[in-house]
């Protein structure tokens, strides 16, 4: 690989060639992620990647959740670039290695599944990054849509006012200029304000696609019919298309739930609101006929059918308020529990333990974004389920009042692995963690709850909290990497949003070290007849400004260049075979 490359979808095309050639000398063919495209947020999409959980690995809005706001590729950056002209000026050693593994690692023998809302004016990167790939636009009404906004008080939980606002600073010039028809600045109210953004993104999504073949799946159709919905995604699925599942009992907060089954198609908005909706989509779709060619305002409009579908009903209950502060009681004293020759920690890693962390760490010289690129923990908003958070103001990292003593996620491998260093431990193997959870009974899991509980539980078998549930946790070994791809990590177990059962826990799924999810931790383990010996904040710190600085050699395969950082975290755990 060249390290003259201009642009980081260059690298990106050439190491993906690569994979495909080594992958056919050996009779296996790669293939490309299927790509799933919502026109909007609350478009029902998790229907189908619960579905195919169990047979197509998944990855929810990596592109739009794990870029910082900074990064060039971002939805959310106002100076957003277009990926053929994104250079190494723009990521540095960190954000290029990130976005080519991030890319390379969801091409494989087996499906992957990405799923993706509200790129906007990114969306065309998206598309290009994965030019191959098969492509699934989801739809769903405004009126649906704005139900589910309303129903939740949405608008204003998402931060989707200062969303709008952005949009208005996006279109107020440059090559985005002409679309500030869509979203002009006359602060509006919130249903105005949502539909815009909702007709902006399927007119932005309807011309993306318009020279790329797709598959085009309503949600009111998922809802009314299952079947024909699957028909129209059978040439894309594996062959034994996997069960609808099976309506659960409903969560106590349900707004991430996906496992409750809808049959009908009820809209609770006022007749008013209802009304607005539709003259408001319809008005600011007319504002895009001098923007786009007719056939991609025609797909659009065809996008945003459907509200005849929908009973009307004014909503029974107040709007949902969102999160109030949690009870976070302090945890129990950390212990290691001996079982089977090994000593567990007694509780999943907390927030307030990782933020400790992320501090130190930063006080070392080592910070946690890079140009948009997140490397130990990656930072949401509240209401997004972040809980560990950077404030500018104190210049420091700080917890969501109350959630101290929850279980801390959003963390990437890379901070798995160095909170274990610092803590004379490492991270369990996939083995280790299948004969902890076999004959458990699972706690919190399939939205019972609706987020993650404190890490101290009731019931602590073997002295042993949550060794089943909660979360999933991240793994010290994982697959080799093959054809040229990146070094992955094993994921392990259950997590308060994923099911239980014995094949789904011990399921293979990896990811790769800087990869995050809402419903993956830490668990720790030590072994007992060879202790690991503790590392420093300082020696981590070096480790990590060693391994990015090292990142400038694009010659090296993407294994290589991980293997350095693994190594160096991994020295005294006994995994080198896993490595």
């Amino acid at each position: 690989m060249s390290n003259a490359l201009l642009y980081v979808v260059d690298e990106i095309d050439q190491r993906l060639a690569q994979l495909r050639t080594q992958a056919r000398a050996v009779g296996v063919t790669v293939l490309p992620p299927l790509l799933a495209l919502g026109t909007s947020e609350r478009i029902g999409s998790n229907w189908l990647s619960d579905t195919l959980r169990p047979v197509m690995p998944q990855h929810n809005e990596p592109f739009r959740q794990q870029l910082g706001a900074t990064h060039p590729l971002s939805p959310v950056n106002p100076y957003s670039v277009e990926v053929d002209r994104v250079p190494w000026a723009l990521l540095g050693q960190l954000g290029w290695h990130a976005l080519v593994e991030s890319v390379v690692a969801k091409y494989a023998p087996v499906r992957h599944l990405v799923k993706e809302t509200n790129l906007f004016f990114t969306t065309r990167s998206l598309l290009q990054l994965l030019a191959d790939a098969p492509v699934v636009v989801l739809t769903r009404s405004p009126i649906g849509v704005a139900s589910s906004f309303v129903r939740s008080n949405l608008y204003h939980r998402w931060g989707y006012a200062d969303r709008y606002r952005q949009m208005i600073t996006m279109t107020g010039a440059g090559p985005h200029a002409g679309f500030s028809a869509l979203v002009p600045d006359d602060d509006p109210d919130e249903l105005t304000g949502l539909v815009r953004m909702i007709v902006l993104n399927t007119v932005l999504l309807a011309g993306a696609v318009d020279a790329r073949e797709y598959t085009h799946i309503r949600y009111e159709e998922a809802v009314l019919d299952r079947a024909a919905a699957w028909k129209a995604l059978a040439d894309l699925m594996p062959r034994t298309l996997p069960r609808t599942p099976s309506p659960v009992r409903p969560a106590r907060d349900d707004l991430f739930a996906t496992t409750n089954q809808k049959t009908n198609l009820v809209a609770q908005l006022t007749r008013t609101e209802a009304t607005q909706v539709e003259m408001c989509a319809a008005e600011t779709l007319a504002a895009a006929s001098d923007l786009v060619p007719a056939s991609v305002l025609d797909r659009a409009q065809t996008w945003m059918t459907g509200a005849g579908q929908y009973q009307i009903e004014a909503p029974s209950k107040p709007p949902r308020t969102g999160h109030t502060r949690a009870e976070s009681p302090p945890a129990r004293e950390i212990a290691y529990a001996d079982l089977r020759g090994l000593a567990w920690r007694n509780l999943l890693v907390s927030n307030a333990e990782f933020c400790g962390l992320l501090n130190a760490v930063h006080a070392a010289g080592v910070t946690n974004t890079r140009r948009g690129t997140h490397l130990l923990l990656v930072p949401m908003p509240h209401e997004r389920g972040g809980r560990v958070h950077w404030s500018s103001e104190r210049e420091s990292w700080t917890v969501s009042p109350g959630f101290d003593h929850h279980p801390v996620y959003w963390v990437t491998w890379l901070g798995a692995a160095v909170f274990a260093a610092v803590n004379s431990a490492r991270l369990p193997t996939h083995g280790e963690l299948r004969i902890l959870a076999a004959d458990t009974e699972a706690s919190n899991h399939d939205y019972a709850i609706g987020d993650v509980t404190p890490v101290s539980h009731l019931t602590a078998p073997h002295g042993i909290h949550h060794p089943l549930g909660n979360l999933q946790v991240w793994c010290g070994d994982g697959p080799p990497a093959l054809f040229g791809q990146p070094v992955e990590r094993w994921i392990h177990g259950a997590a308060w949003n994923t099911p239980a059962t014995a094949e789904e826990v011990d399921r293979l799924r990896s990811r790769h070290l800087l990869g995050a999810s809402r419903g993956v931790g830490i668990r720790l383990v030590r072994d007992e007849t060879t202790p690991v010996a503790g590392r420093t904040i300082a020696q981590v710190a070096t480790v990590l400004s060693t391994w990015i600085g090292s990142l400038t050699d694009r010659s090296r395969t993407l294994a290589d260049l991980d293997s350095d950082v693994v190594w160096a975290l991994q020295t005294d755990v006994a995994l080198q075979a896993h490595v």
